[in-house]
């Protein structure tokens, strides 16, 4: 597979996940600052509004939304088509994704662990990570 083919299916689709997160992680941050715009189920096992308002939904004081909003507003910049056409960007994008993908982890056992509910609207902010992650993971290891 040469560069140009992969370019042409790798960069449509990390910017629609970009774009995804970036939606869902905006619609994060109104929540966080407005309790009463969440939607979402409360039950036993899923609720979003325990998991927003836990501890663990502030890192070194900075809302967990707030961080995710600018996570893909970066990375959404890094998968514009024209970032693409810059190579040296290339360890920018895997780099960043990287770091995503350490703090999902993180909220993960955050929410499973340590307060025992799980968030919907976070889930998709995961999967969307790791799901740009695997693209451009897979993109890098068939780049020639």
């Amino acid at each position: 597979m040469t560069s140009n083919t992969q370019v042409r299916w790798v960069a449509p689709v990390s910017l629609a996940l970009s774009i995804a997160g970036l939606a869902v992680s905006a619609y994060l941050t109104v929540t966080h600052f407005s309790a009463d715009a969440l939607l979402c189920a409360e039950g036993e096992v899923v609720d979003c509004g325990t998991v927003t308002t836990s501890e663990q939904s502030e890192f070194l004081g900075i809302p967990v939304a707030v961080l995710g909003l600018a996570f893909f507003a970066f990375i959404t910049l890094l998968c514009l088509p024209v970032a693409w056409r810059d190579r040296r960007l290339h360890w920018l994008r895997l780099g960043s994704v990287g770091v995503g993908v350490l703090f999902v982890v993180w909220l993960i056992a955050a929410e499973f662990v340590l307060i025992g509910k799980i968030c919907l609207w976070c889930t998709a902010v995961h999967v969307i990570t790791l799901a740009l992650a695997g693209v451009l993971v897979t993109a890098a290891l068939r780049r020639e």
